[in-house]
């Protein structure tokens, strides 16, 4: 009784501060804003050079005489522009006329060099007696003194105005399907469609509009380089862009419809904080090669800073992982899952004392067999190659957004115990062969050895390389300016060189730090190598196994929001802090790897476990 008022309670409360229309306008106003924007942008520079260019083609050479012509520049808080003015007069159909517009473009700007570059040729052609003036034949006093186009322009523009079309054009859509906790709830009941079933649409929408604002540049730009103007082939990039990205959304559309739809039917609905989250999903096509792995995420979505500084964080809160229960169902396999969850985490939507939203992923990943005939899947795990009966294995991978609110109702499914303690069994004995893998452990005696090899963390390590080598170069480039009598240019290429170097000093020393430990009844001892050279070395006296600890060293979060965290283990020693063993990735098999060093110390080392 008192559950069930709980829940009633904290659902009004949620549905109240939801909107009453389920739609949130002023989210489609602001990507409204934000597809102007860019329509504005492609139309006023690529699409109005392209208009005119068309409109021009037919305008007659004549010969022009420059009065005045000057390169402007143009100084602005954090950049230079240029434009170029001039006034001239030419002769047509037996009377003389004077203009000043120079190009097909009008303002100024800093988008390659084209105005310098204009601004040197009519200079020559002004002291040879060979300017020219584009003019209208049908009213001849519109003209130009170039009409040539500006690939650099149209990419500019063209690519500036398409992802701000683009990224409007999903905020209105996020916003127009905004939906309030209850309607979200009634949806549910009609099961909840994966996030990958619709996700290729973006990928869709962004060639689709890439493609379309490439075309009316083809022949344009064709034209372009017959006259020699090589650099209309950057303008074929919104093609390639346009077609990658058709291409690379219409295989992840096939590889979604080569398992086919699973709808996640929640149980109980809405999932409860302090109860249980849970549900279920229909495989109708193919066969678990192994029963599937859920992961269950809560994460807190907001926003900070505002215009170019605002960012959006996904922060995870809490987040659990087990092994799904797969039922024969009609020729497939219901896979239920269900997790206890903590009282103290928040529900679905707007939540008090949380600025943003508060979403709840459920994920499951696995391999599962298919029909050869239907598998086309690039992701195919080769080192399960053809099976005799013609089948070949595919990885499978969905994520559903599932409602929840507070409460204690649990799942009308409950996992047998058997497979609960299966699934627990497997858990630590998979810890334990990923502690083995990732930190070197050999015995020899009562000595346990560890070691924390280098190169473990090669991607991030060289990517602070290659990121303080830039900083590195452009501090040097700078500073040579500066010998050169920039003398403004010391201070920000010693600031360069100084944040290149401390960059590339730490990729090197993530690249080949390495960590070495020897765990004896009593006592450890450690050793810090760079690149195999010792740099220091530490022991101490171990009287409790209360003296060991797992921090976490660093997280990780990756594109389908589940957080990995990296630990380190230490020990408390005579006043010191010693490192055992680092970058252990998984609190699981931090803590398996944590028991065999206790069961040294305490000399109850399994040598099986080993």
């Amino acid at each position: 009784m008192t559950a069930s008022s709980s829940n009633a309670s904290t659902t009004r409360g949620q549905t109240s501060d939801s909107s009453k229309s389920g739609k949130s306008w002023g989210v489609v106003i602001f990507g409204f804003i934000f597809f102007a924007v860019g329509f504005a942008v492609a139309a006023f520079t690529a699409g109005n050079n392209l208009m005119r260019y068309f409109e021009s083609e037919s305008w007659v050479a004549v010969p022009a005489t420059i009065n005045n012509l000057e390169l402007n520049t143009h100084y602005g808080d954090d950049s230079v522009t240029w434009s170029v003015e001039a006034l001239y007069q030419y002769d047509f159909n037996g009377r003389t006329y004077q203009n000043d517009r120079v190009a097909l473009g009008g303002g100024s700007d800093n988008i390659g060099d084209f105005w310098p570059s204009l601004y040197a040729r009519l200079d020559a052609e002004q002291e040879n007696g060979q300017v020219y003036a584009y003019v209208n034949p049908e009213d001849p006093q519109r003209a130009y003194l170039d009409r040539s186009l500006r690939p650099e322009m149209l990419l500019f523009g063209g690519i500036f105005g398409a992802i701000f079309m683009l990224v409007g054009g999903g905020i209105m859509y996020m916003g127009l399907r905004t939906k309030n906790t209850a309607e979200n709830i009634n949806s549910a009941r009609n099961g909840i469609a994966s996030d990958q079933r619709g996700s290729y649409k973006i990928l869709l929408a962004f060639g689709i509009i890439f493609l379309l604002v490439s075309l009316p540049a083809m022949l344009p730009v064709m034209a372009a380089l017959q006259d020699g103007e090589w650099a209309g082939l950057l303008v074929l990039l919104f093609p390639l862009i346009g077609s990658g990205a058709i291409f690379f959304a219409l295989r992840m559309r096939k590889r979604y419809l080569q398992i086919g739809q699973t709808l996640f039917y929640p149980d109980p609905l809405p999932g409860q904080a302090g109860g249980q989250v849970g549900g279920y999903f229909h495989l109708a096509s193919g066969e678990w090669v192994k029963p599937p792995q859920v992961r269950l995420t809560c994460v807190h979505i907001y926003s900070t800073g505002s215009g170019k500084e605002s960012k959006t964080h996904h922060d995870v809160i809490w987040q659990n992982k087990g092994r799904a229960y797969c039922e024969p169902n009609n020729g497939g396999f219901d896979v239920h899952t269900v997790f206890d969850v903590p009282a103290d985490l928040p529900g679905t939507g707007s939540q008090s004392g949380y600025r943003g939203r508060i979403q709840w992923n459920l994920h499951c990943e696995g391999i599962v067999s298919v029909a050869a005939s239907t598998a086309r899947n690039p992701r195919v795990d080769n080192s399960r190659a053809m099976r005799g009966d013609n089948r070949q294995d595919v990885e499978f991978e969905r994520s559903w957004s599932i409602p929840v609110a507070k409460g204690l109702q649990a799942s009308s499914f409950q996992m047998p115990a058997a497979d609960q303690e299966a699934w627990h069994q497997q858990q630590r004995e998979d810890a334990r062969e990923s502690a083995a893998e990732q930190i070197g452990m050999a015995t020899q005696g009562e000595t346990l050895h560890l070691d924390s090899k280098s190169g473990r963390s090669n991607g991030m390590a060289l990517g602070m390389v290659l990121f303080g080598a830039l900083f590195d170069g452009v501090g040097i480039f700078l500073l040579y300016l500066a010998s050169q009598g920039e003398a403004m240019l010391w201070l920000m290429g010693s600031v360069f060189l100084l944040a290149g170097l401390l960059v590339t000093w730490f990729g090197l020393f993530w690249l080949g730090r390495s960590l070495e430990a020897d765990v004896t009844p009593g006592e450890v001892r450690m050793v810090r190598r760079l690149f195999g050279l010792s740099l220091y070395q530490r022991s101490g006296r171990i009287t409790s196994v209360s003296q060991l600890h797992l921090d976490v060293g660093l997280t990780s979060t990756d594109h389908r929001g589940i957080q990995t965290e990296y630990f380190t283990l230490w020990a408390e020693a005579d006043g010191k802090k010693i490192k055992l063993a680092e970058g252990i990735e998984g609190r699981e098999v931090a803590e398996a790897l944590k028991e065999q060093v206790m069961a040294v110390l305490t000399r109850q080392l399994d040598a099986e476990l080993i």
